[in-house]
């Protein structure tokens, strides 16, 4: 019998040693200089956005600079790596969407897909959403991990995906597969140690 596509575990990638440690640092080192420009992450797609910390807790920054124009360029580099492993047919895409996130003490995200649909209609077509994990070394904090469900979500199936935020690994999936972050534990509380993270958006 078939396995009920709703219940199957969701298809997923990752690429270790990504960037590398020079870029690591130089990512950190703009993480820094920029702390005071972070703001709280949202819910929500266009005038329906909005800040709710009981679902969200985290920070970001969507203007990275002339880092985002290289980070743009390396996801471009990977883009038939990351079809061949999800399995979904090659497009060229409409756009890619980064922003960095700081996921400092206390932070999460509950479950949720990266589209977005409106009287029927996706109105946020994305397709591919990656995440590139970075931090300073040591490693400050626990938790953080990402969950990734099958569609039918969390509590219809146990098949999900468990992944260990581990510095400089990009991590990729279909972006209407629900996931969550689950919460970080940082015991300085500083902002050098969070859990920081690219998120990438692929766009049809």
């Amino acid at each position: 019998m078939t396995e009920n596509i709703f219940v199957k575990a969701p298809p997923y990638g990752s690429i270790s040693n990504w960037l590398g440690p020079i870029m690591v640092q130089r990512l950190l080192n703009f993480a820094q200089a920029q702390r005071d420009s972070f703001v709280p992450t949202g819910i929500g797609h266009a005038e329906n956005a909005k800040v709710d910390v009981n679902i969200r807790r985290s920070s970001r920054v969507k203007d990275l600079g002339d880092l985002k124009k290289e980070v743009r360029a390396k996801v471009r580099e990977v883009l038939p790596e990351m079809f061949r492993r999800l399995g979904t047919d090659v497009f060229d895409p409409g756009r890619l969407e980064v922003e960095m996130v700081a996921h400092g003490h206390g932070a999460f995200f509950t479950e949720h897909r990266d589209t977005a649909i409106e009287d029927q209609k996706l109105v946020v077509r994305r397709v591919i959403s990656a995440v590139y994990y970075f931090h300073r070394l040591p490693k400050s904090f626990s938790g953080g991990v990402l969950q990734i469900y099958p569609l039918a979500g969390r509590e219809k199936s146990n098949n999900f995906i468990e992944i260990e935020p581990i510095n400089d690994t990009l991590v990729f999936f279909p972006s209407w597969f629900p996931h969550e972050v689950l919460p970080v534990v940082c015991p300085s509380g500083e902002f050098e140690d969070s859990r920081f993270a690219i998120n990438c958006w692929v766009y049809a």
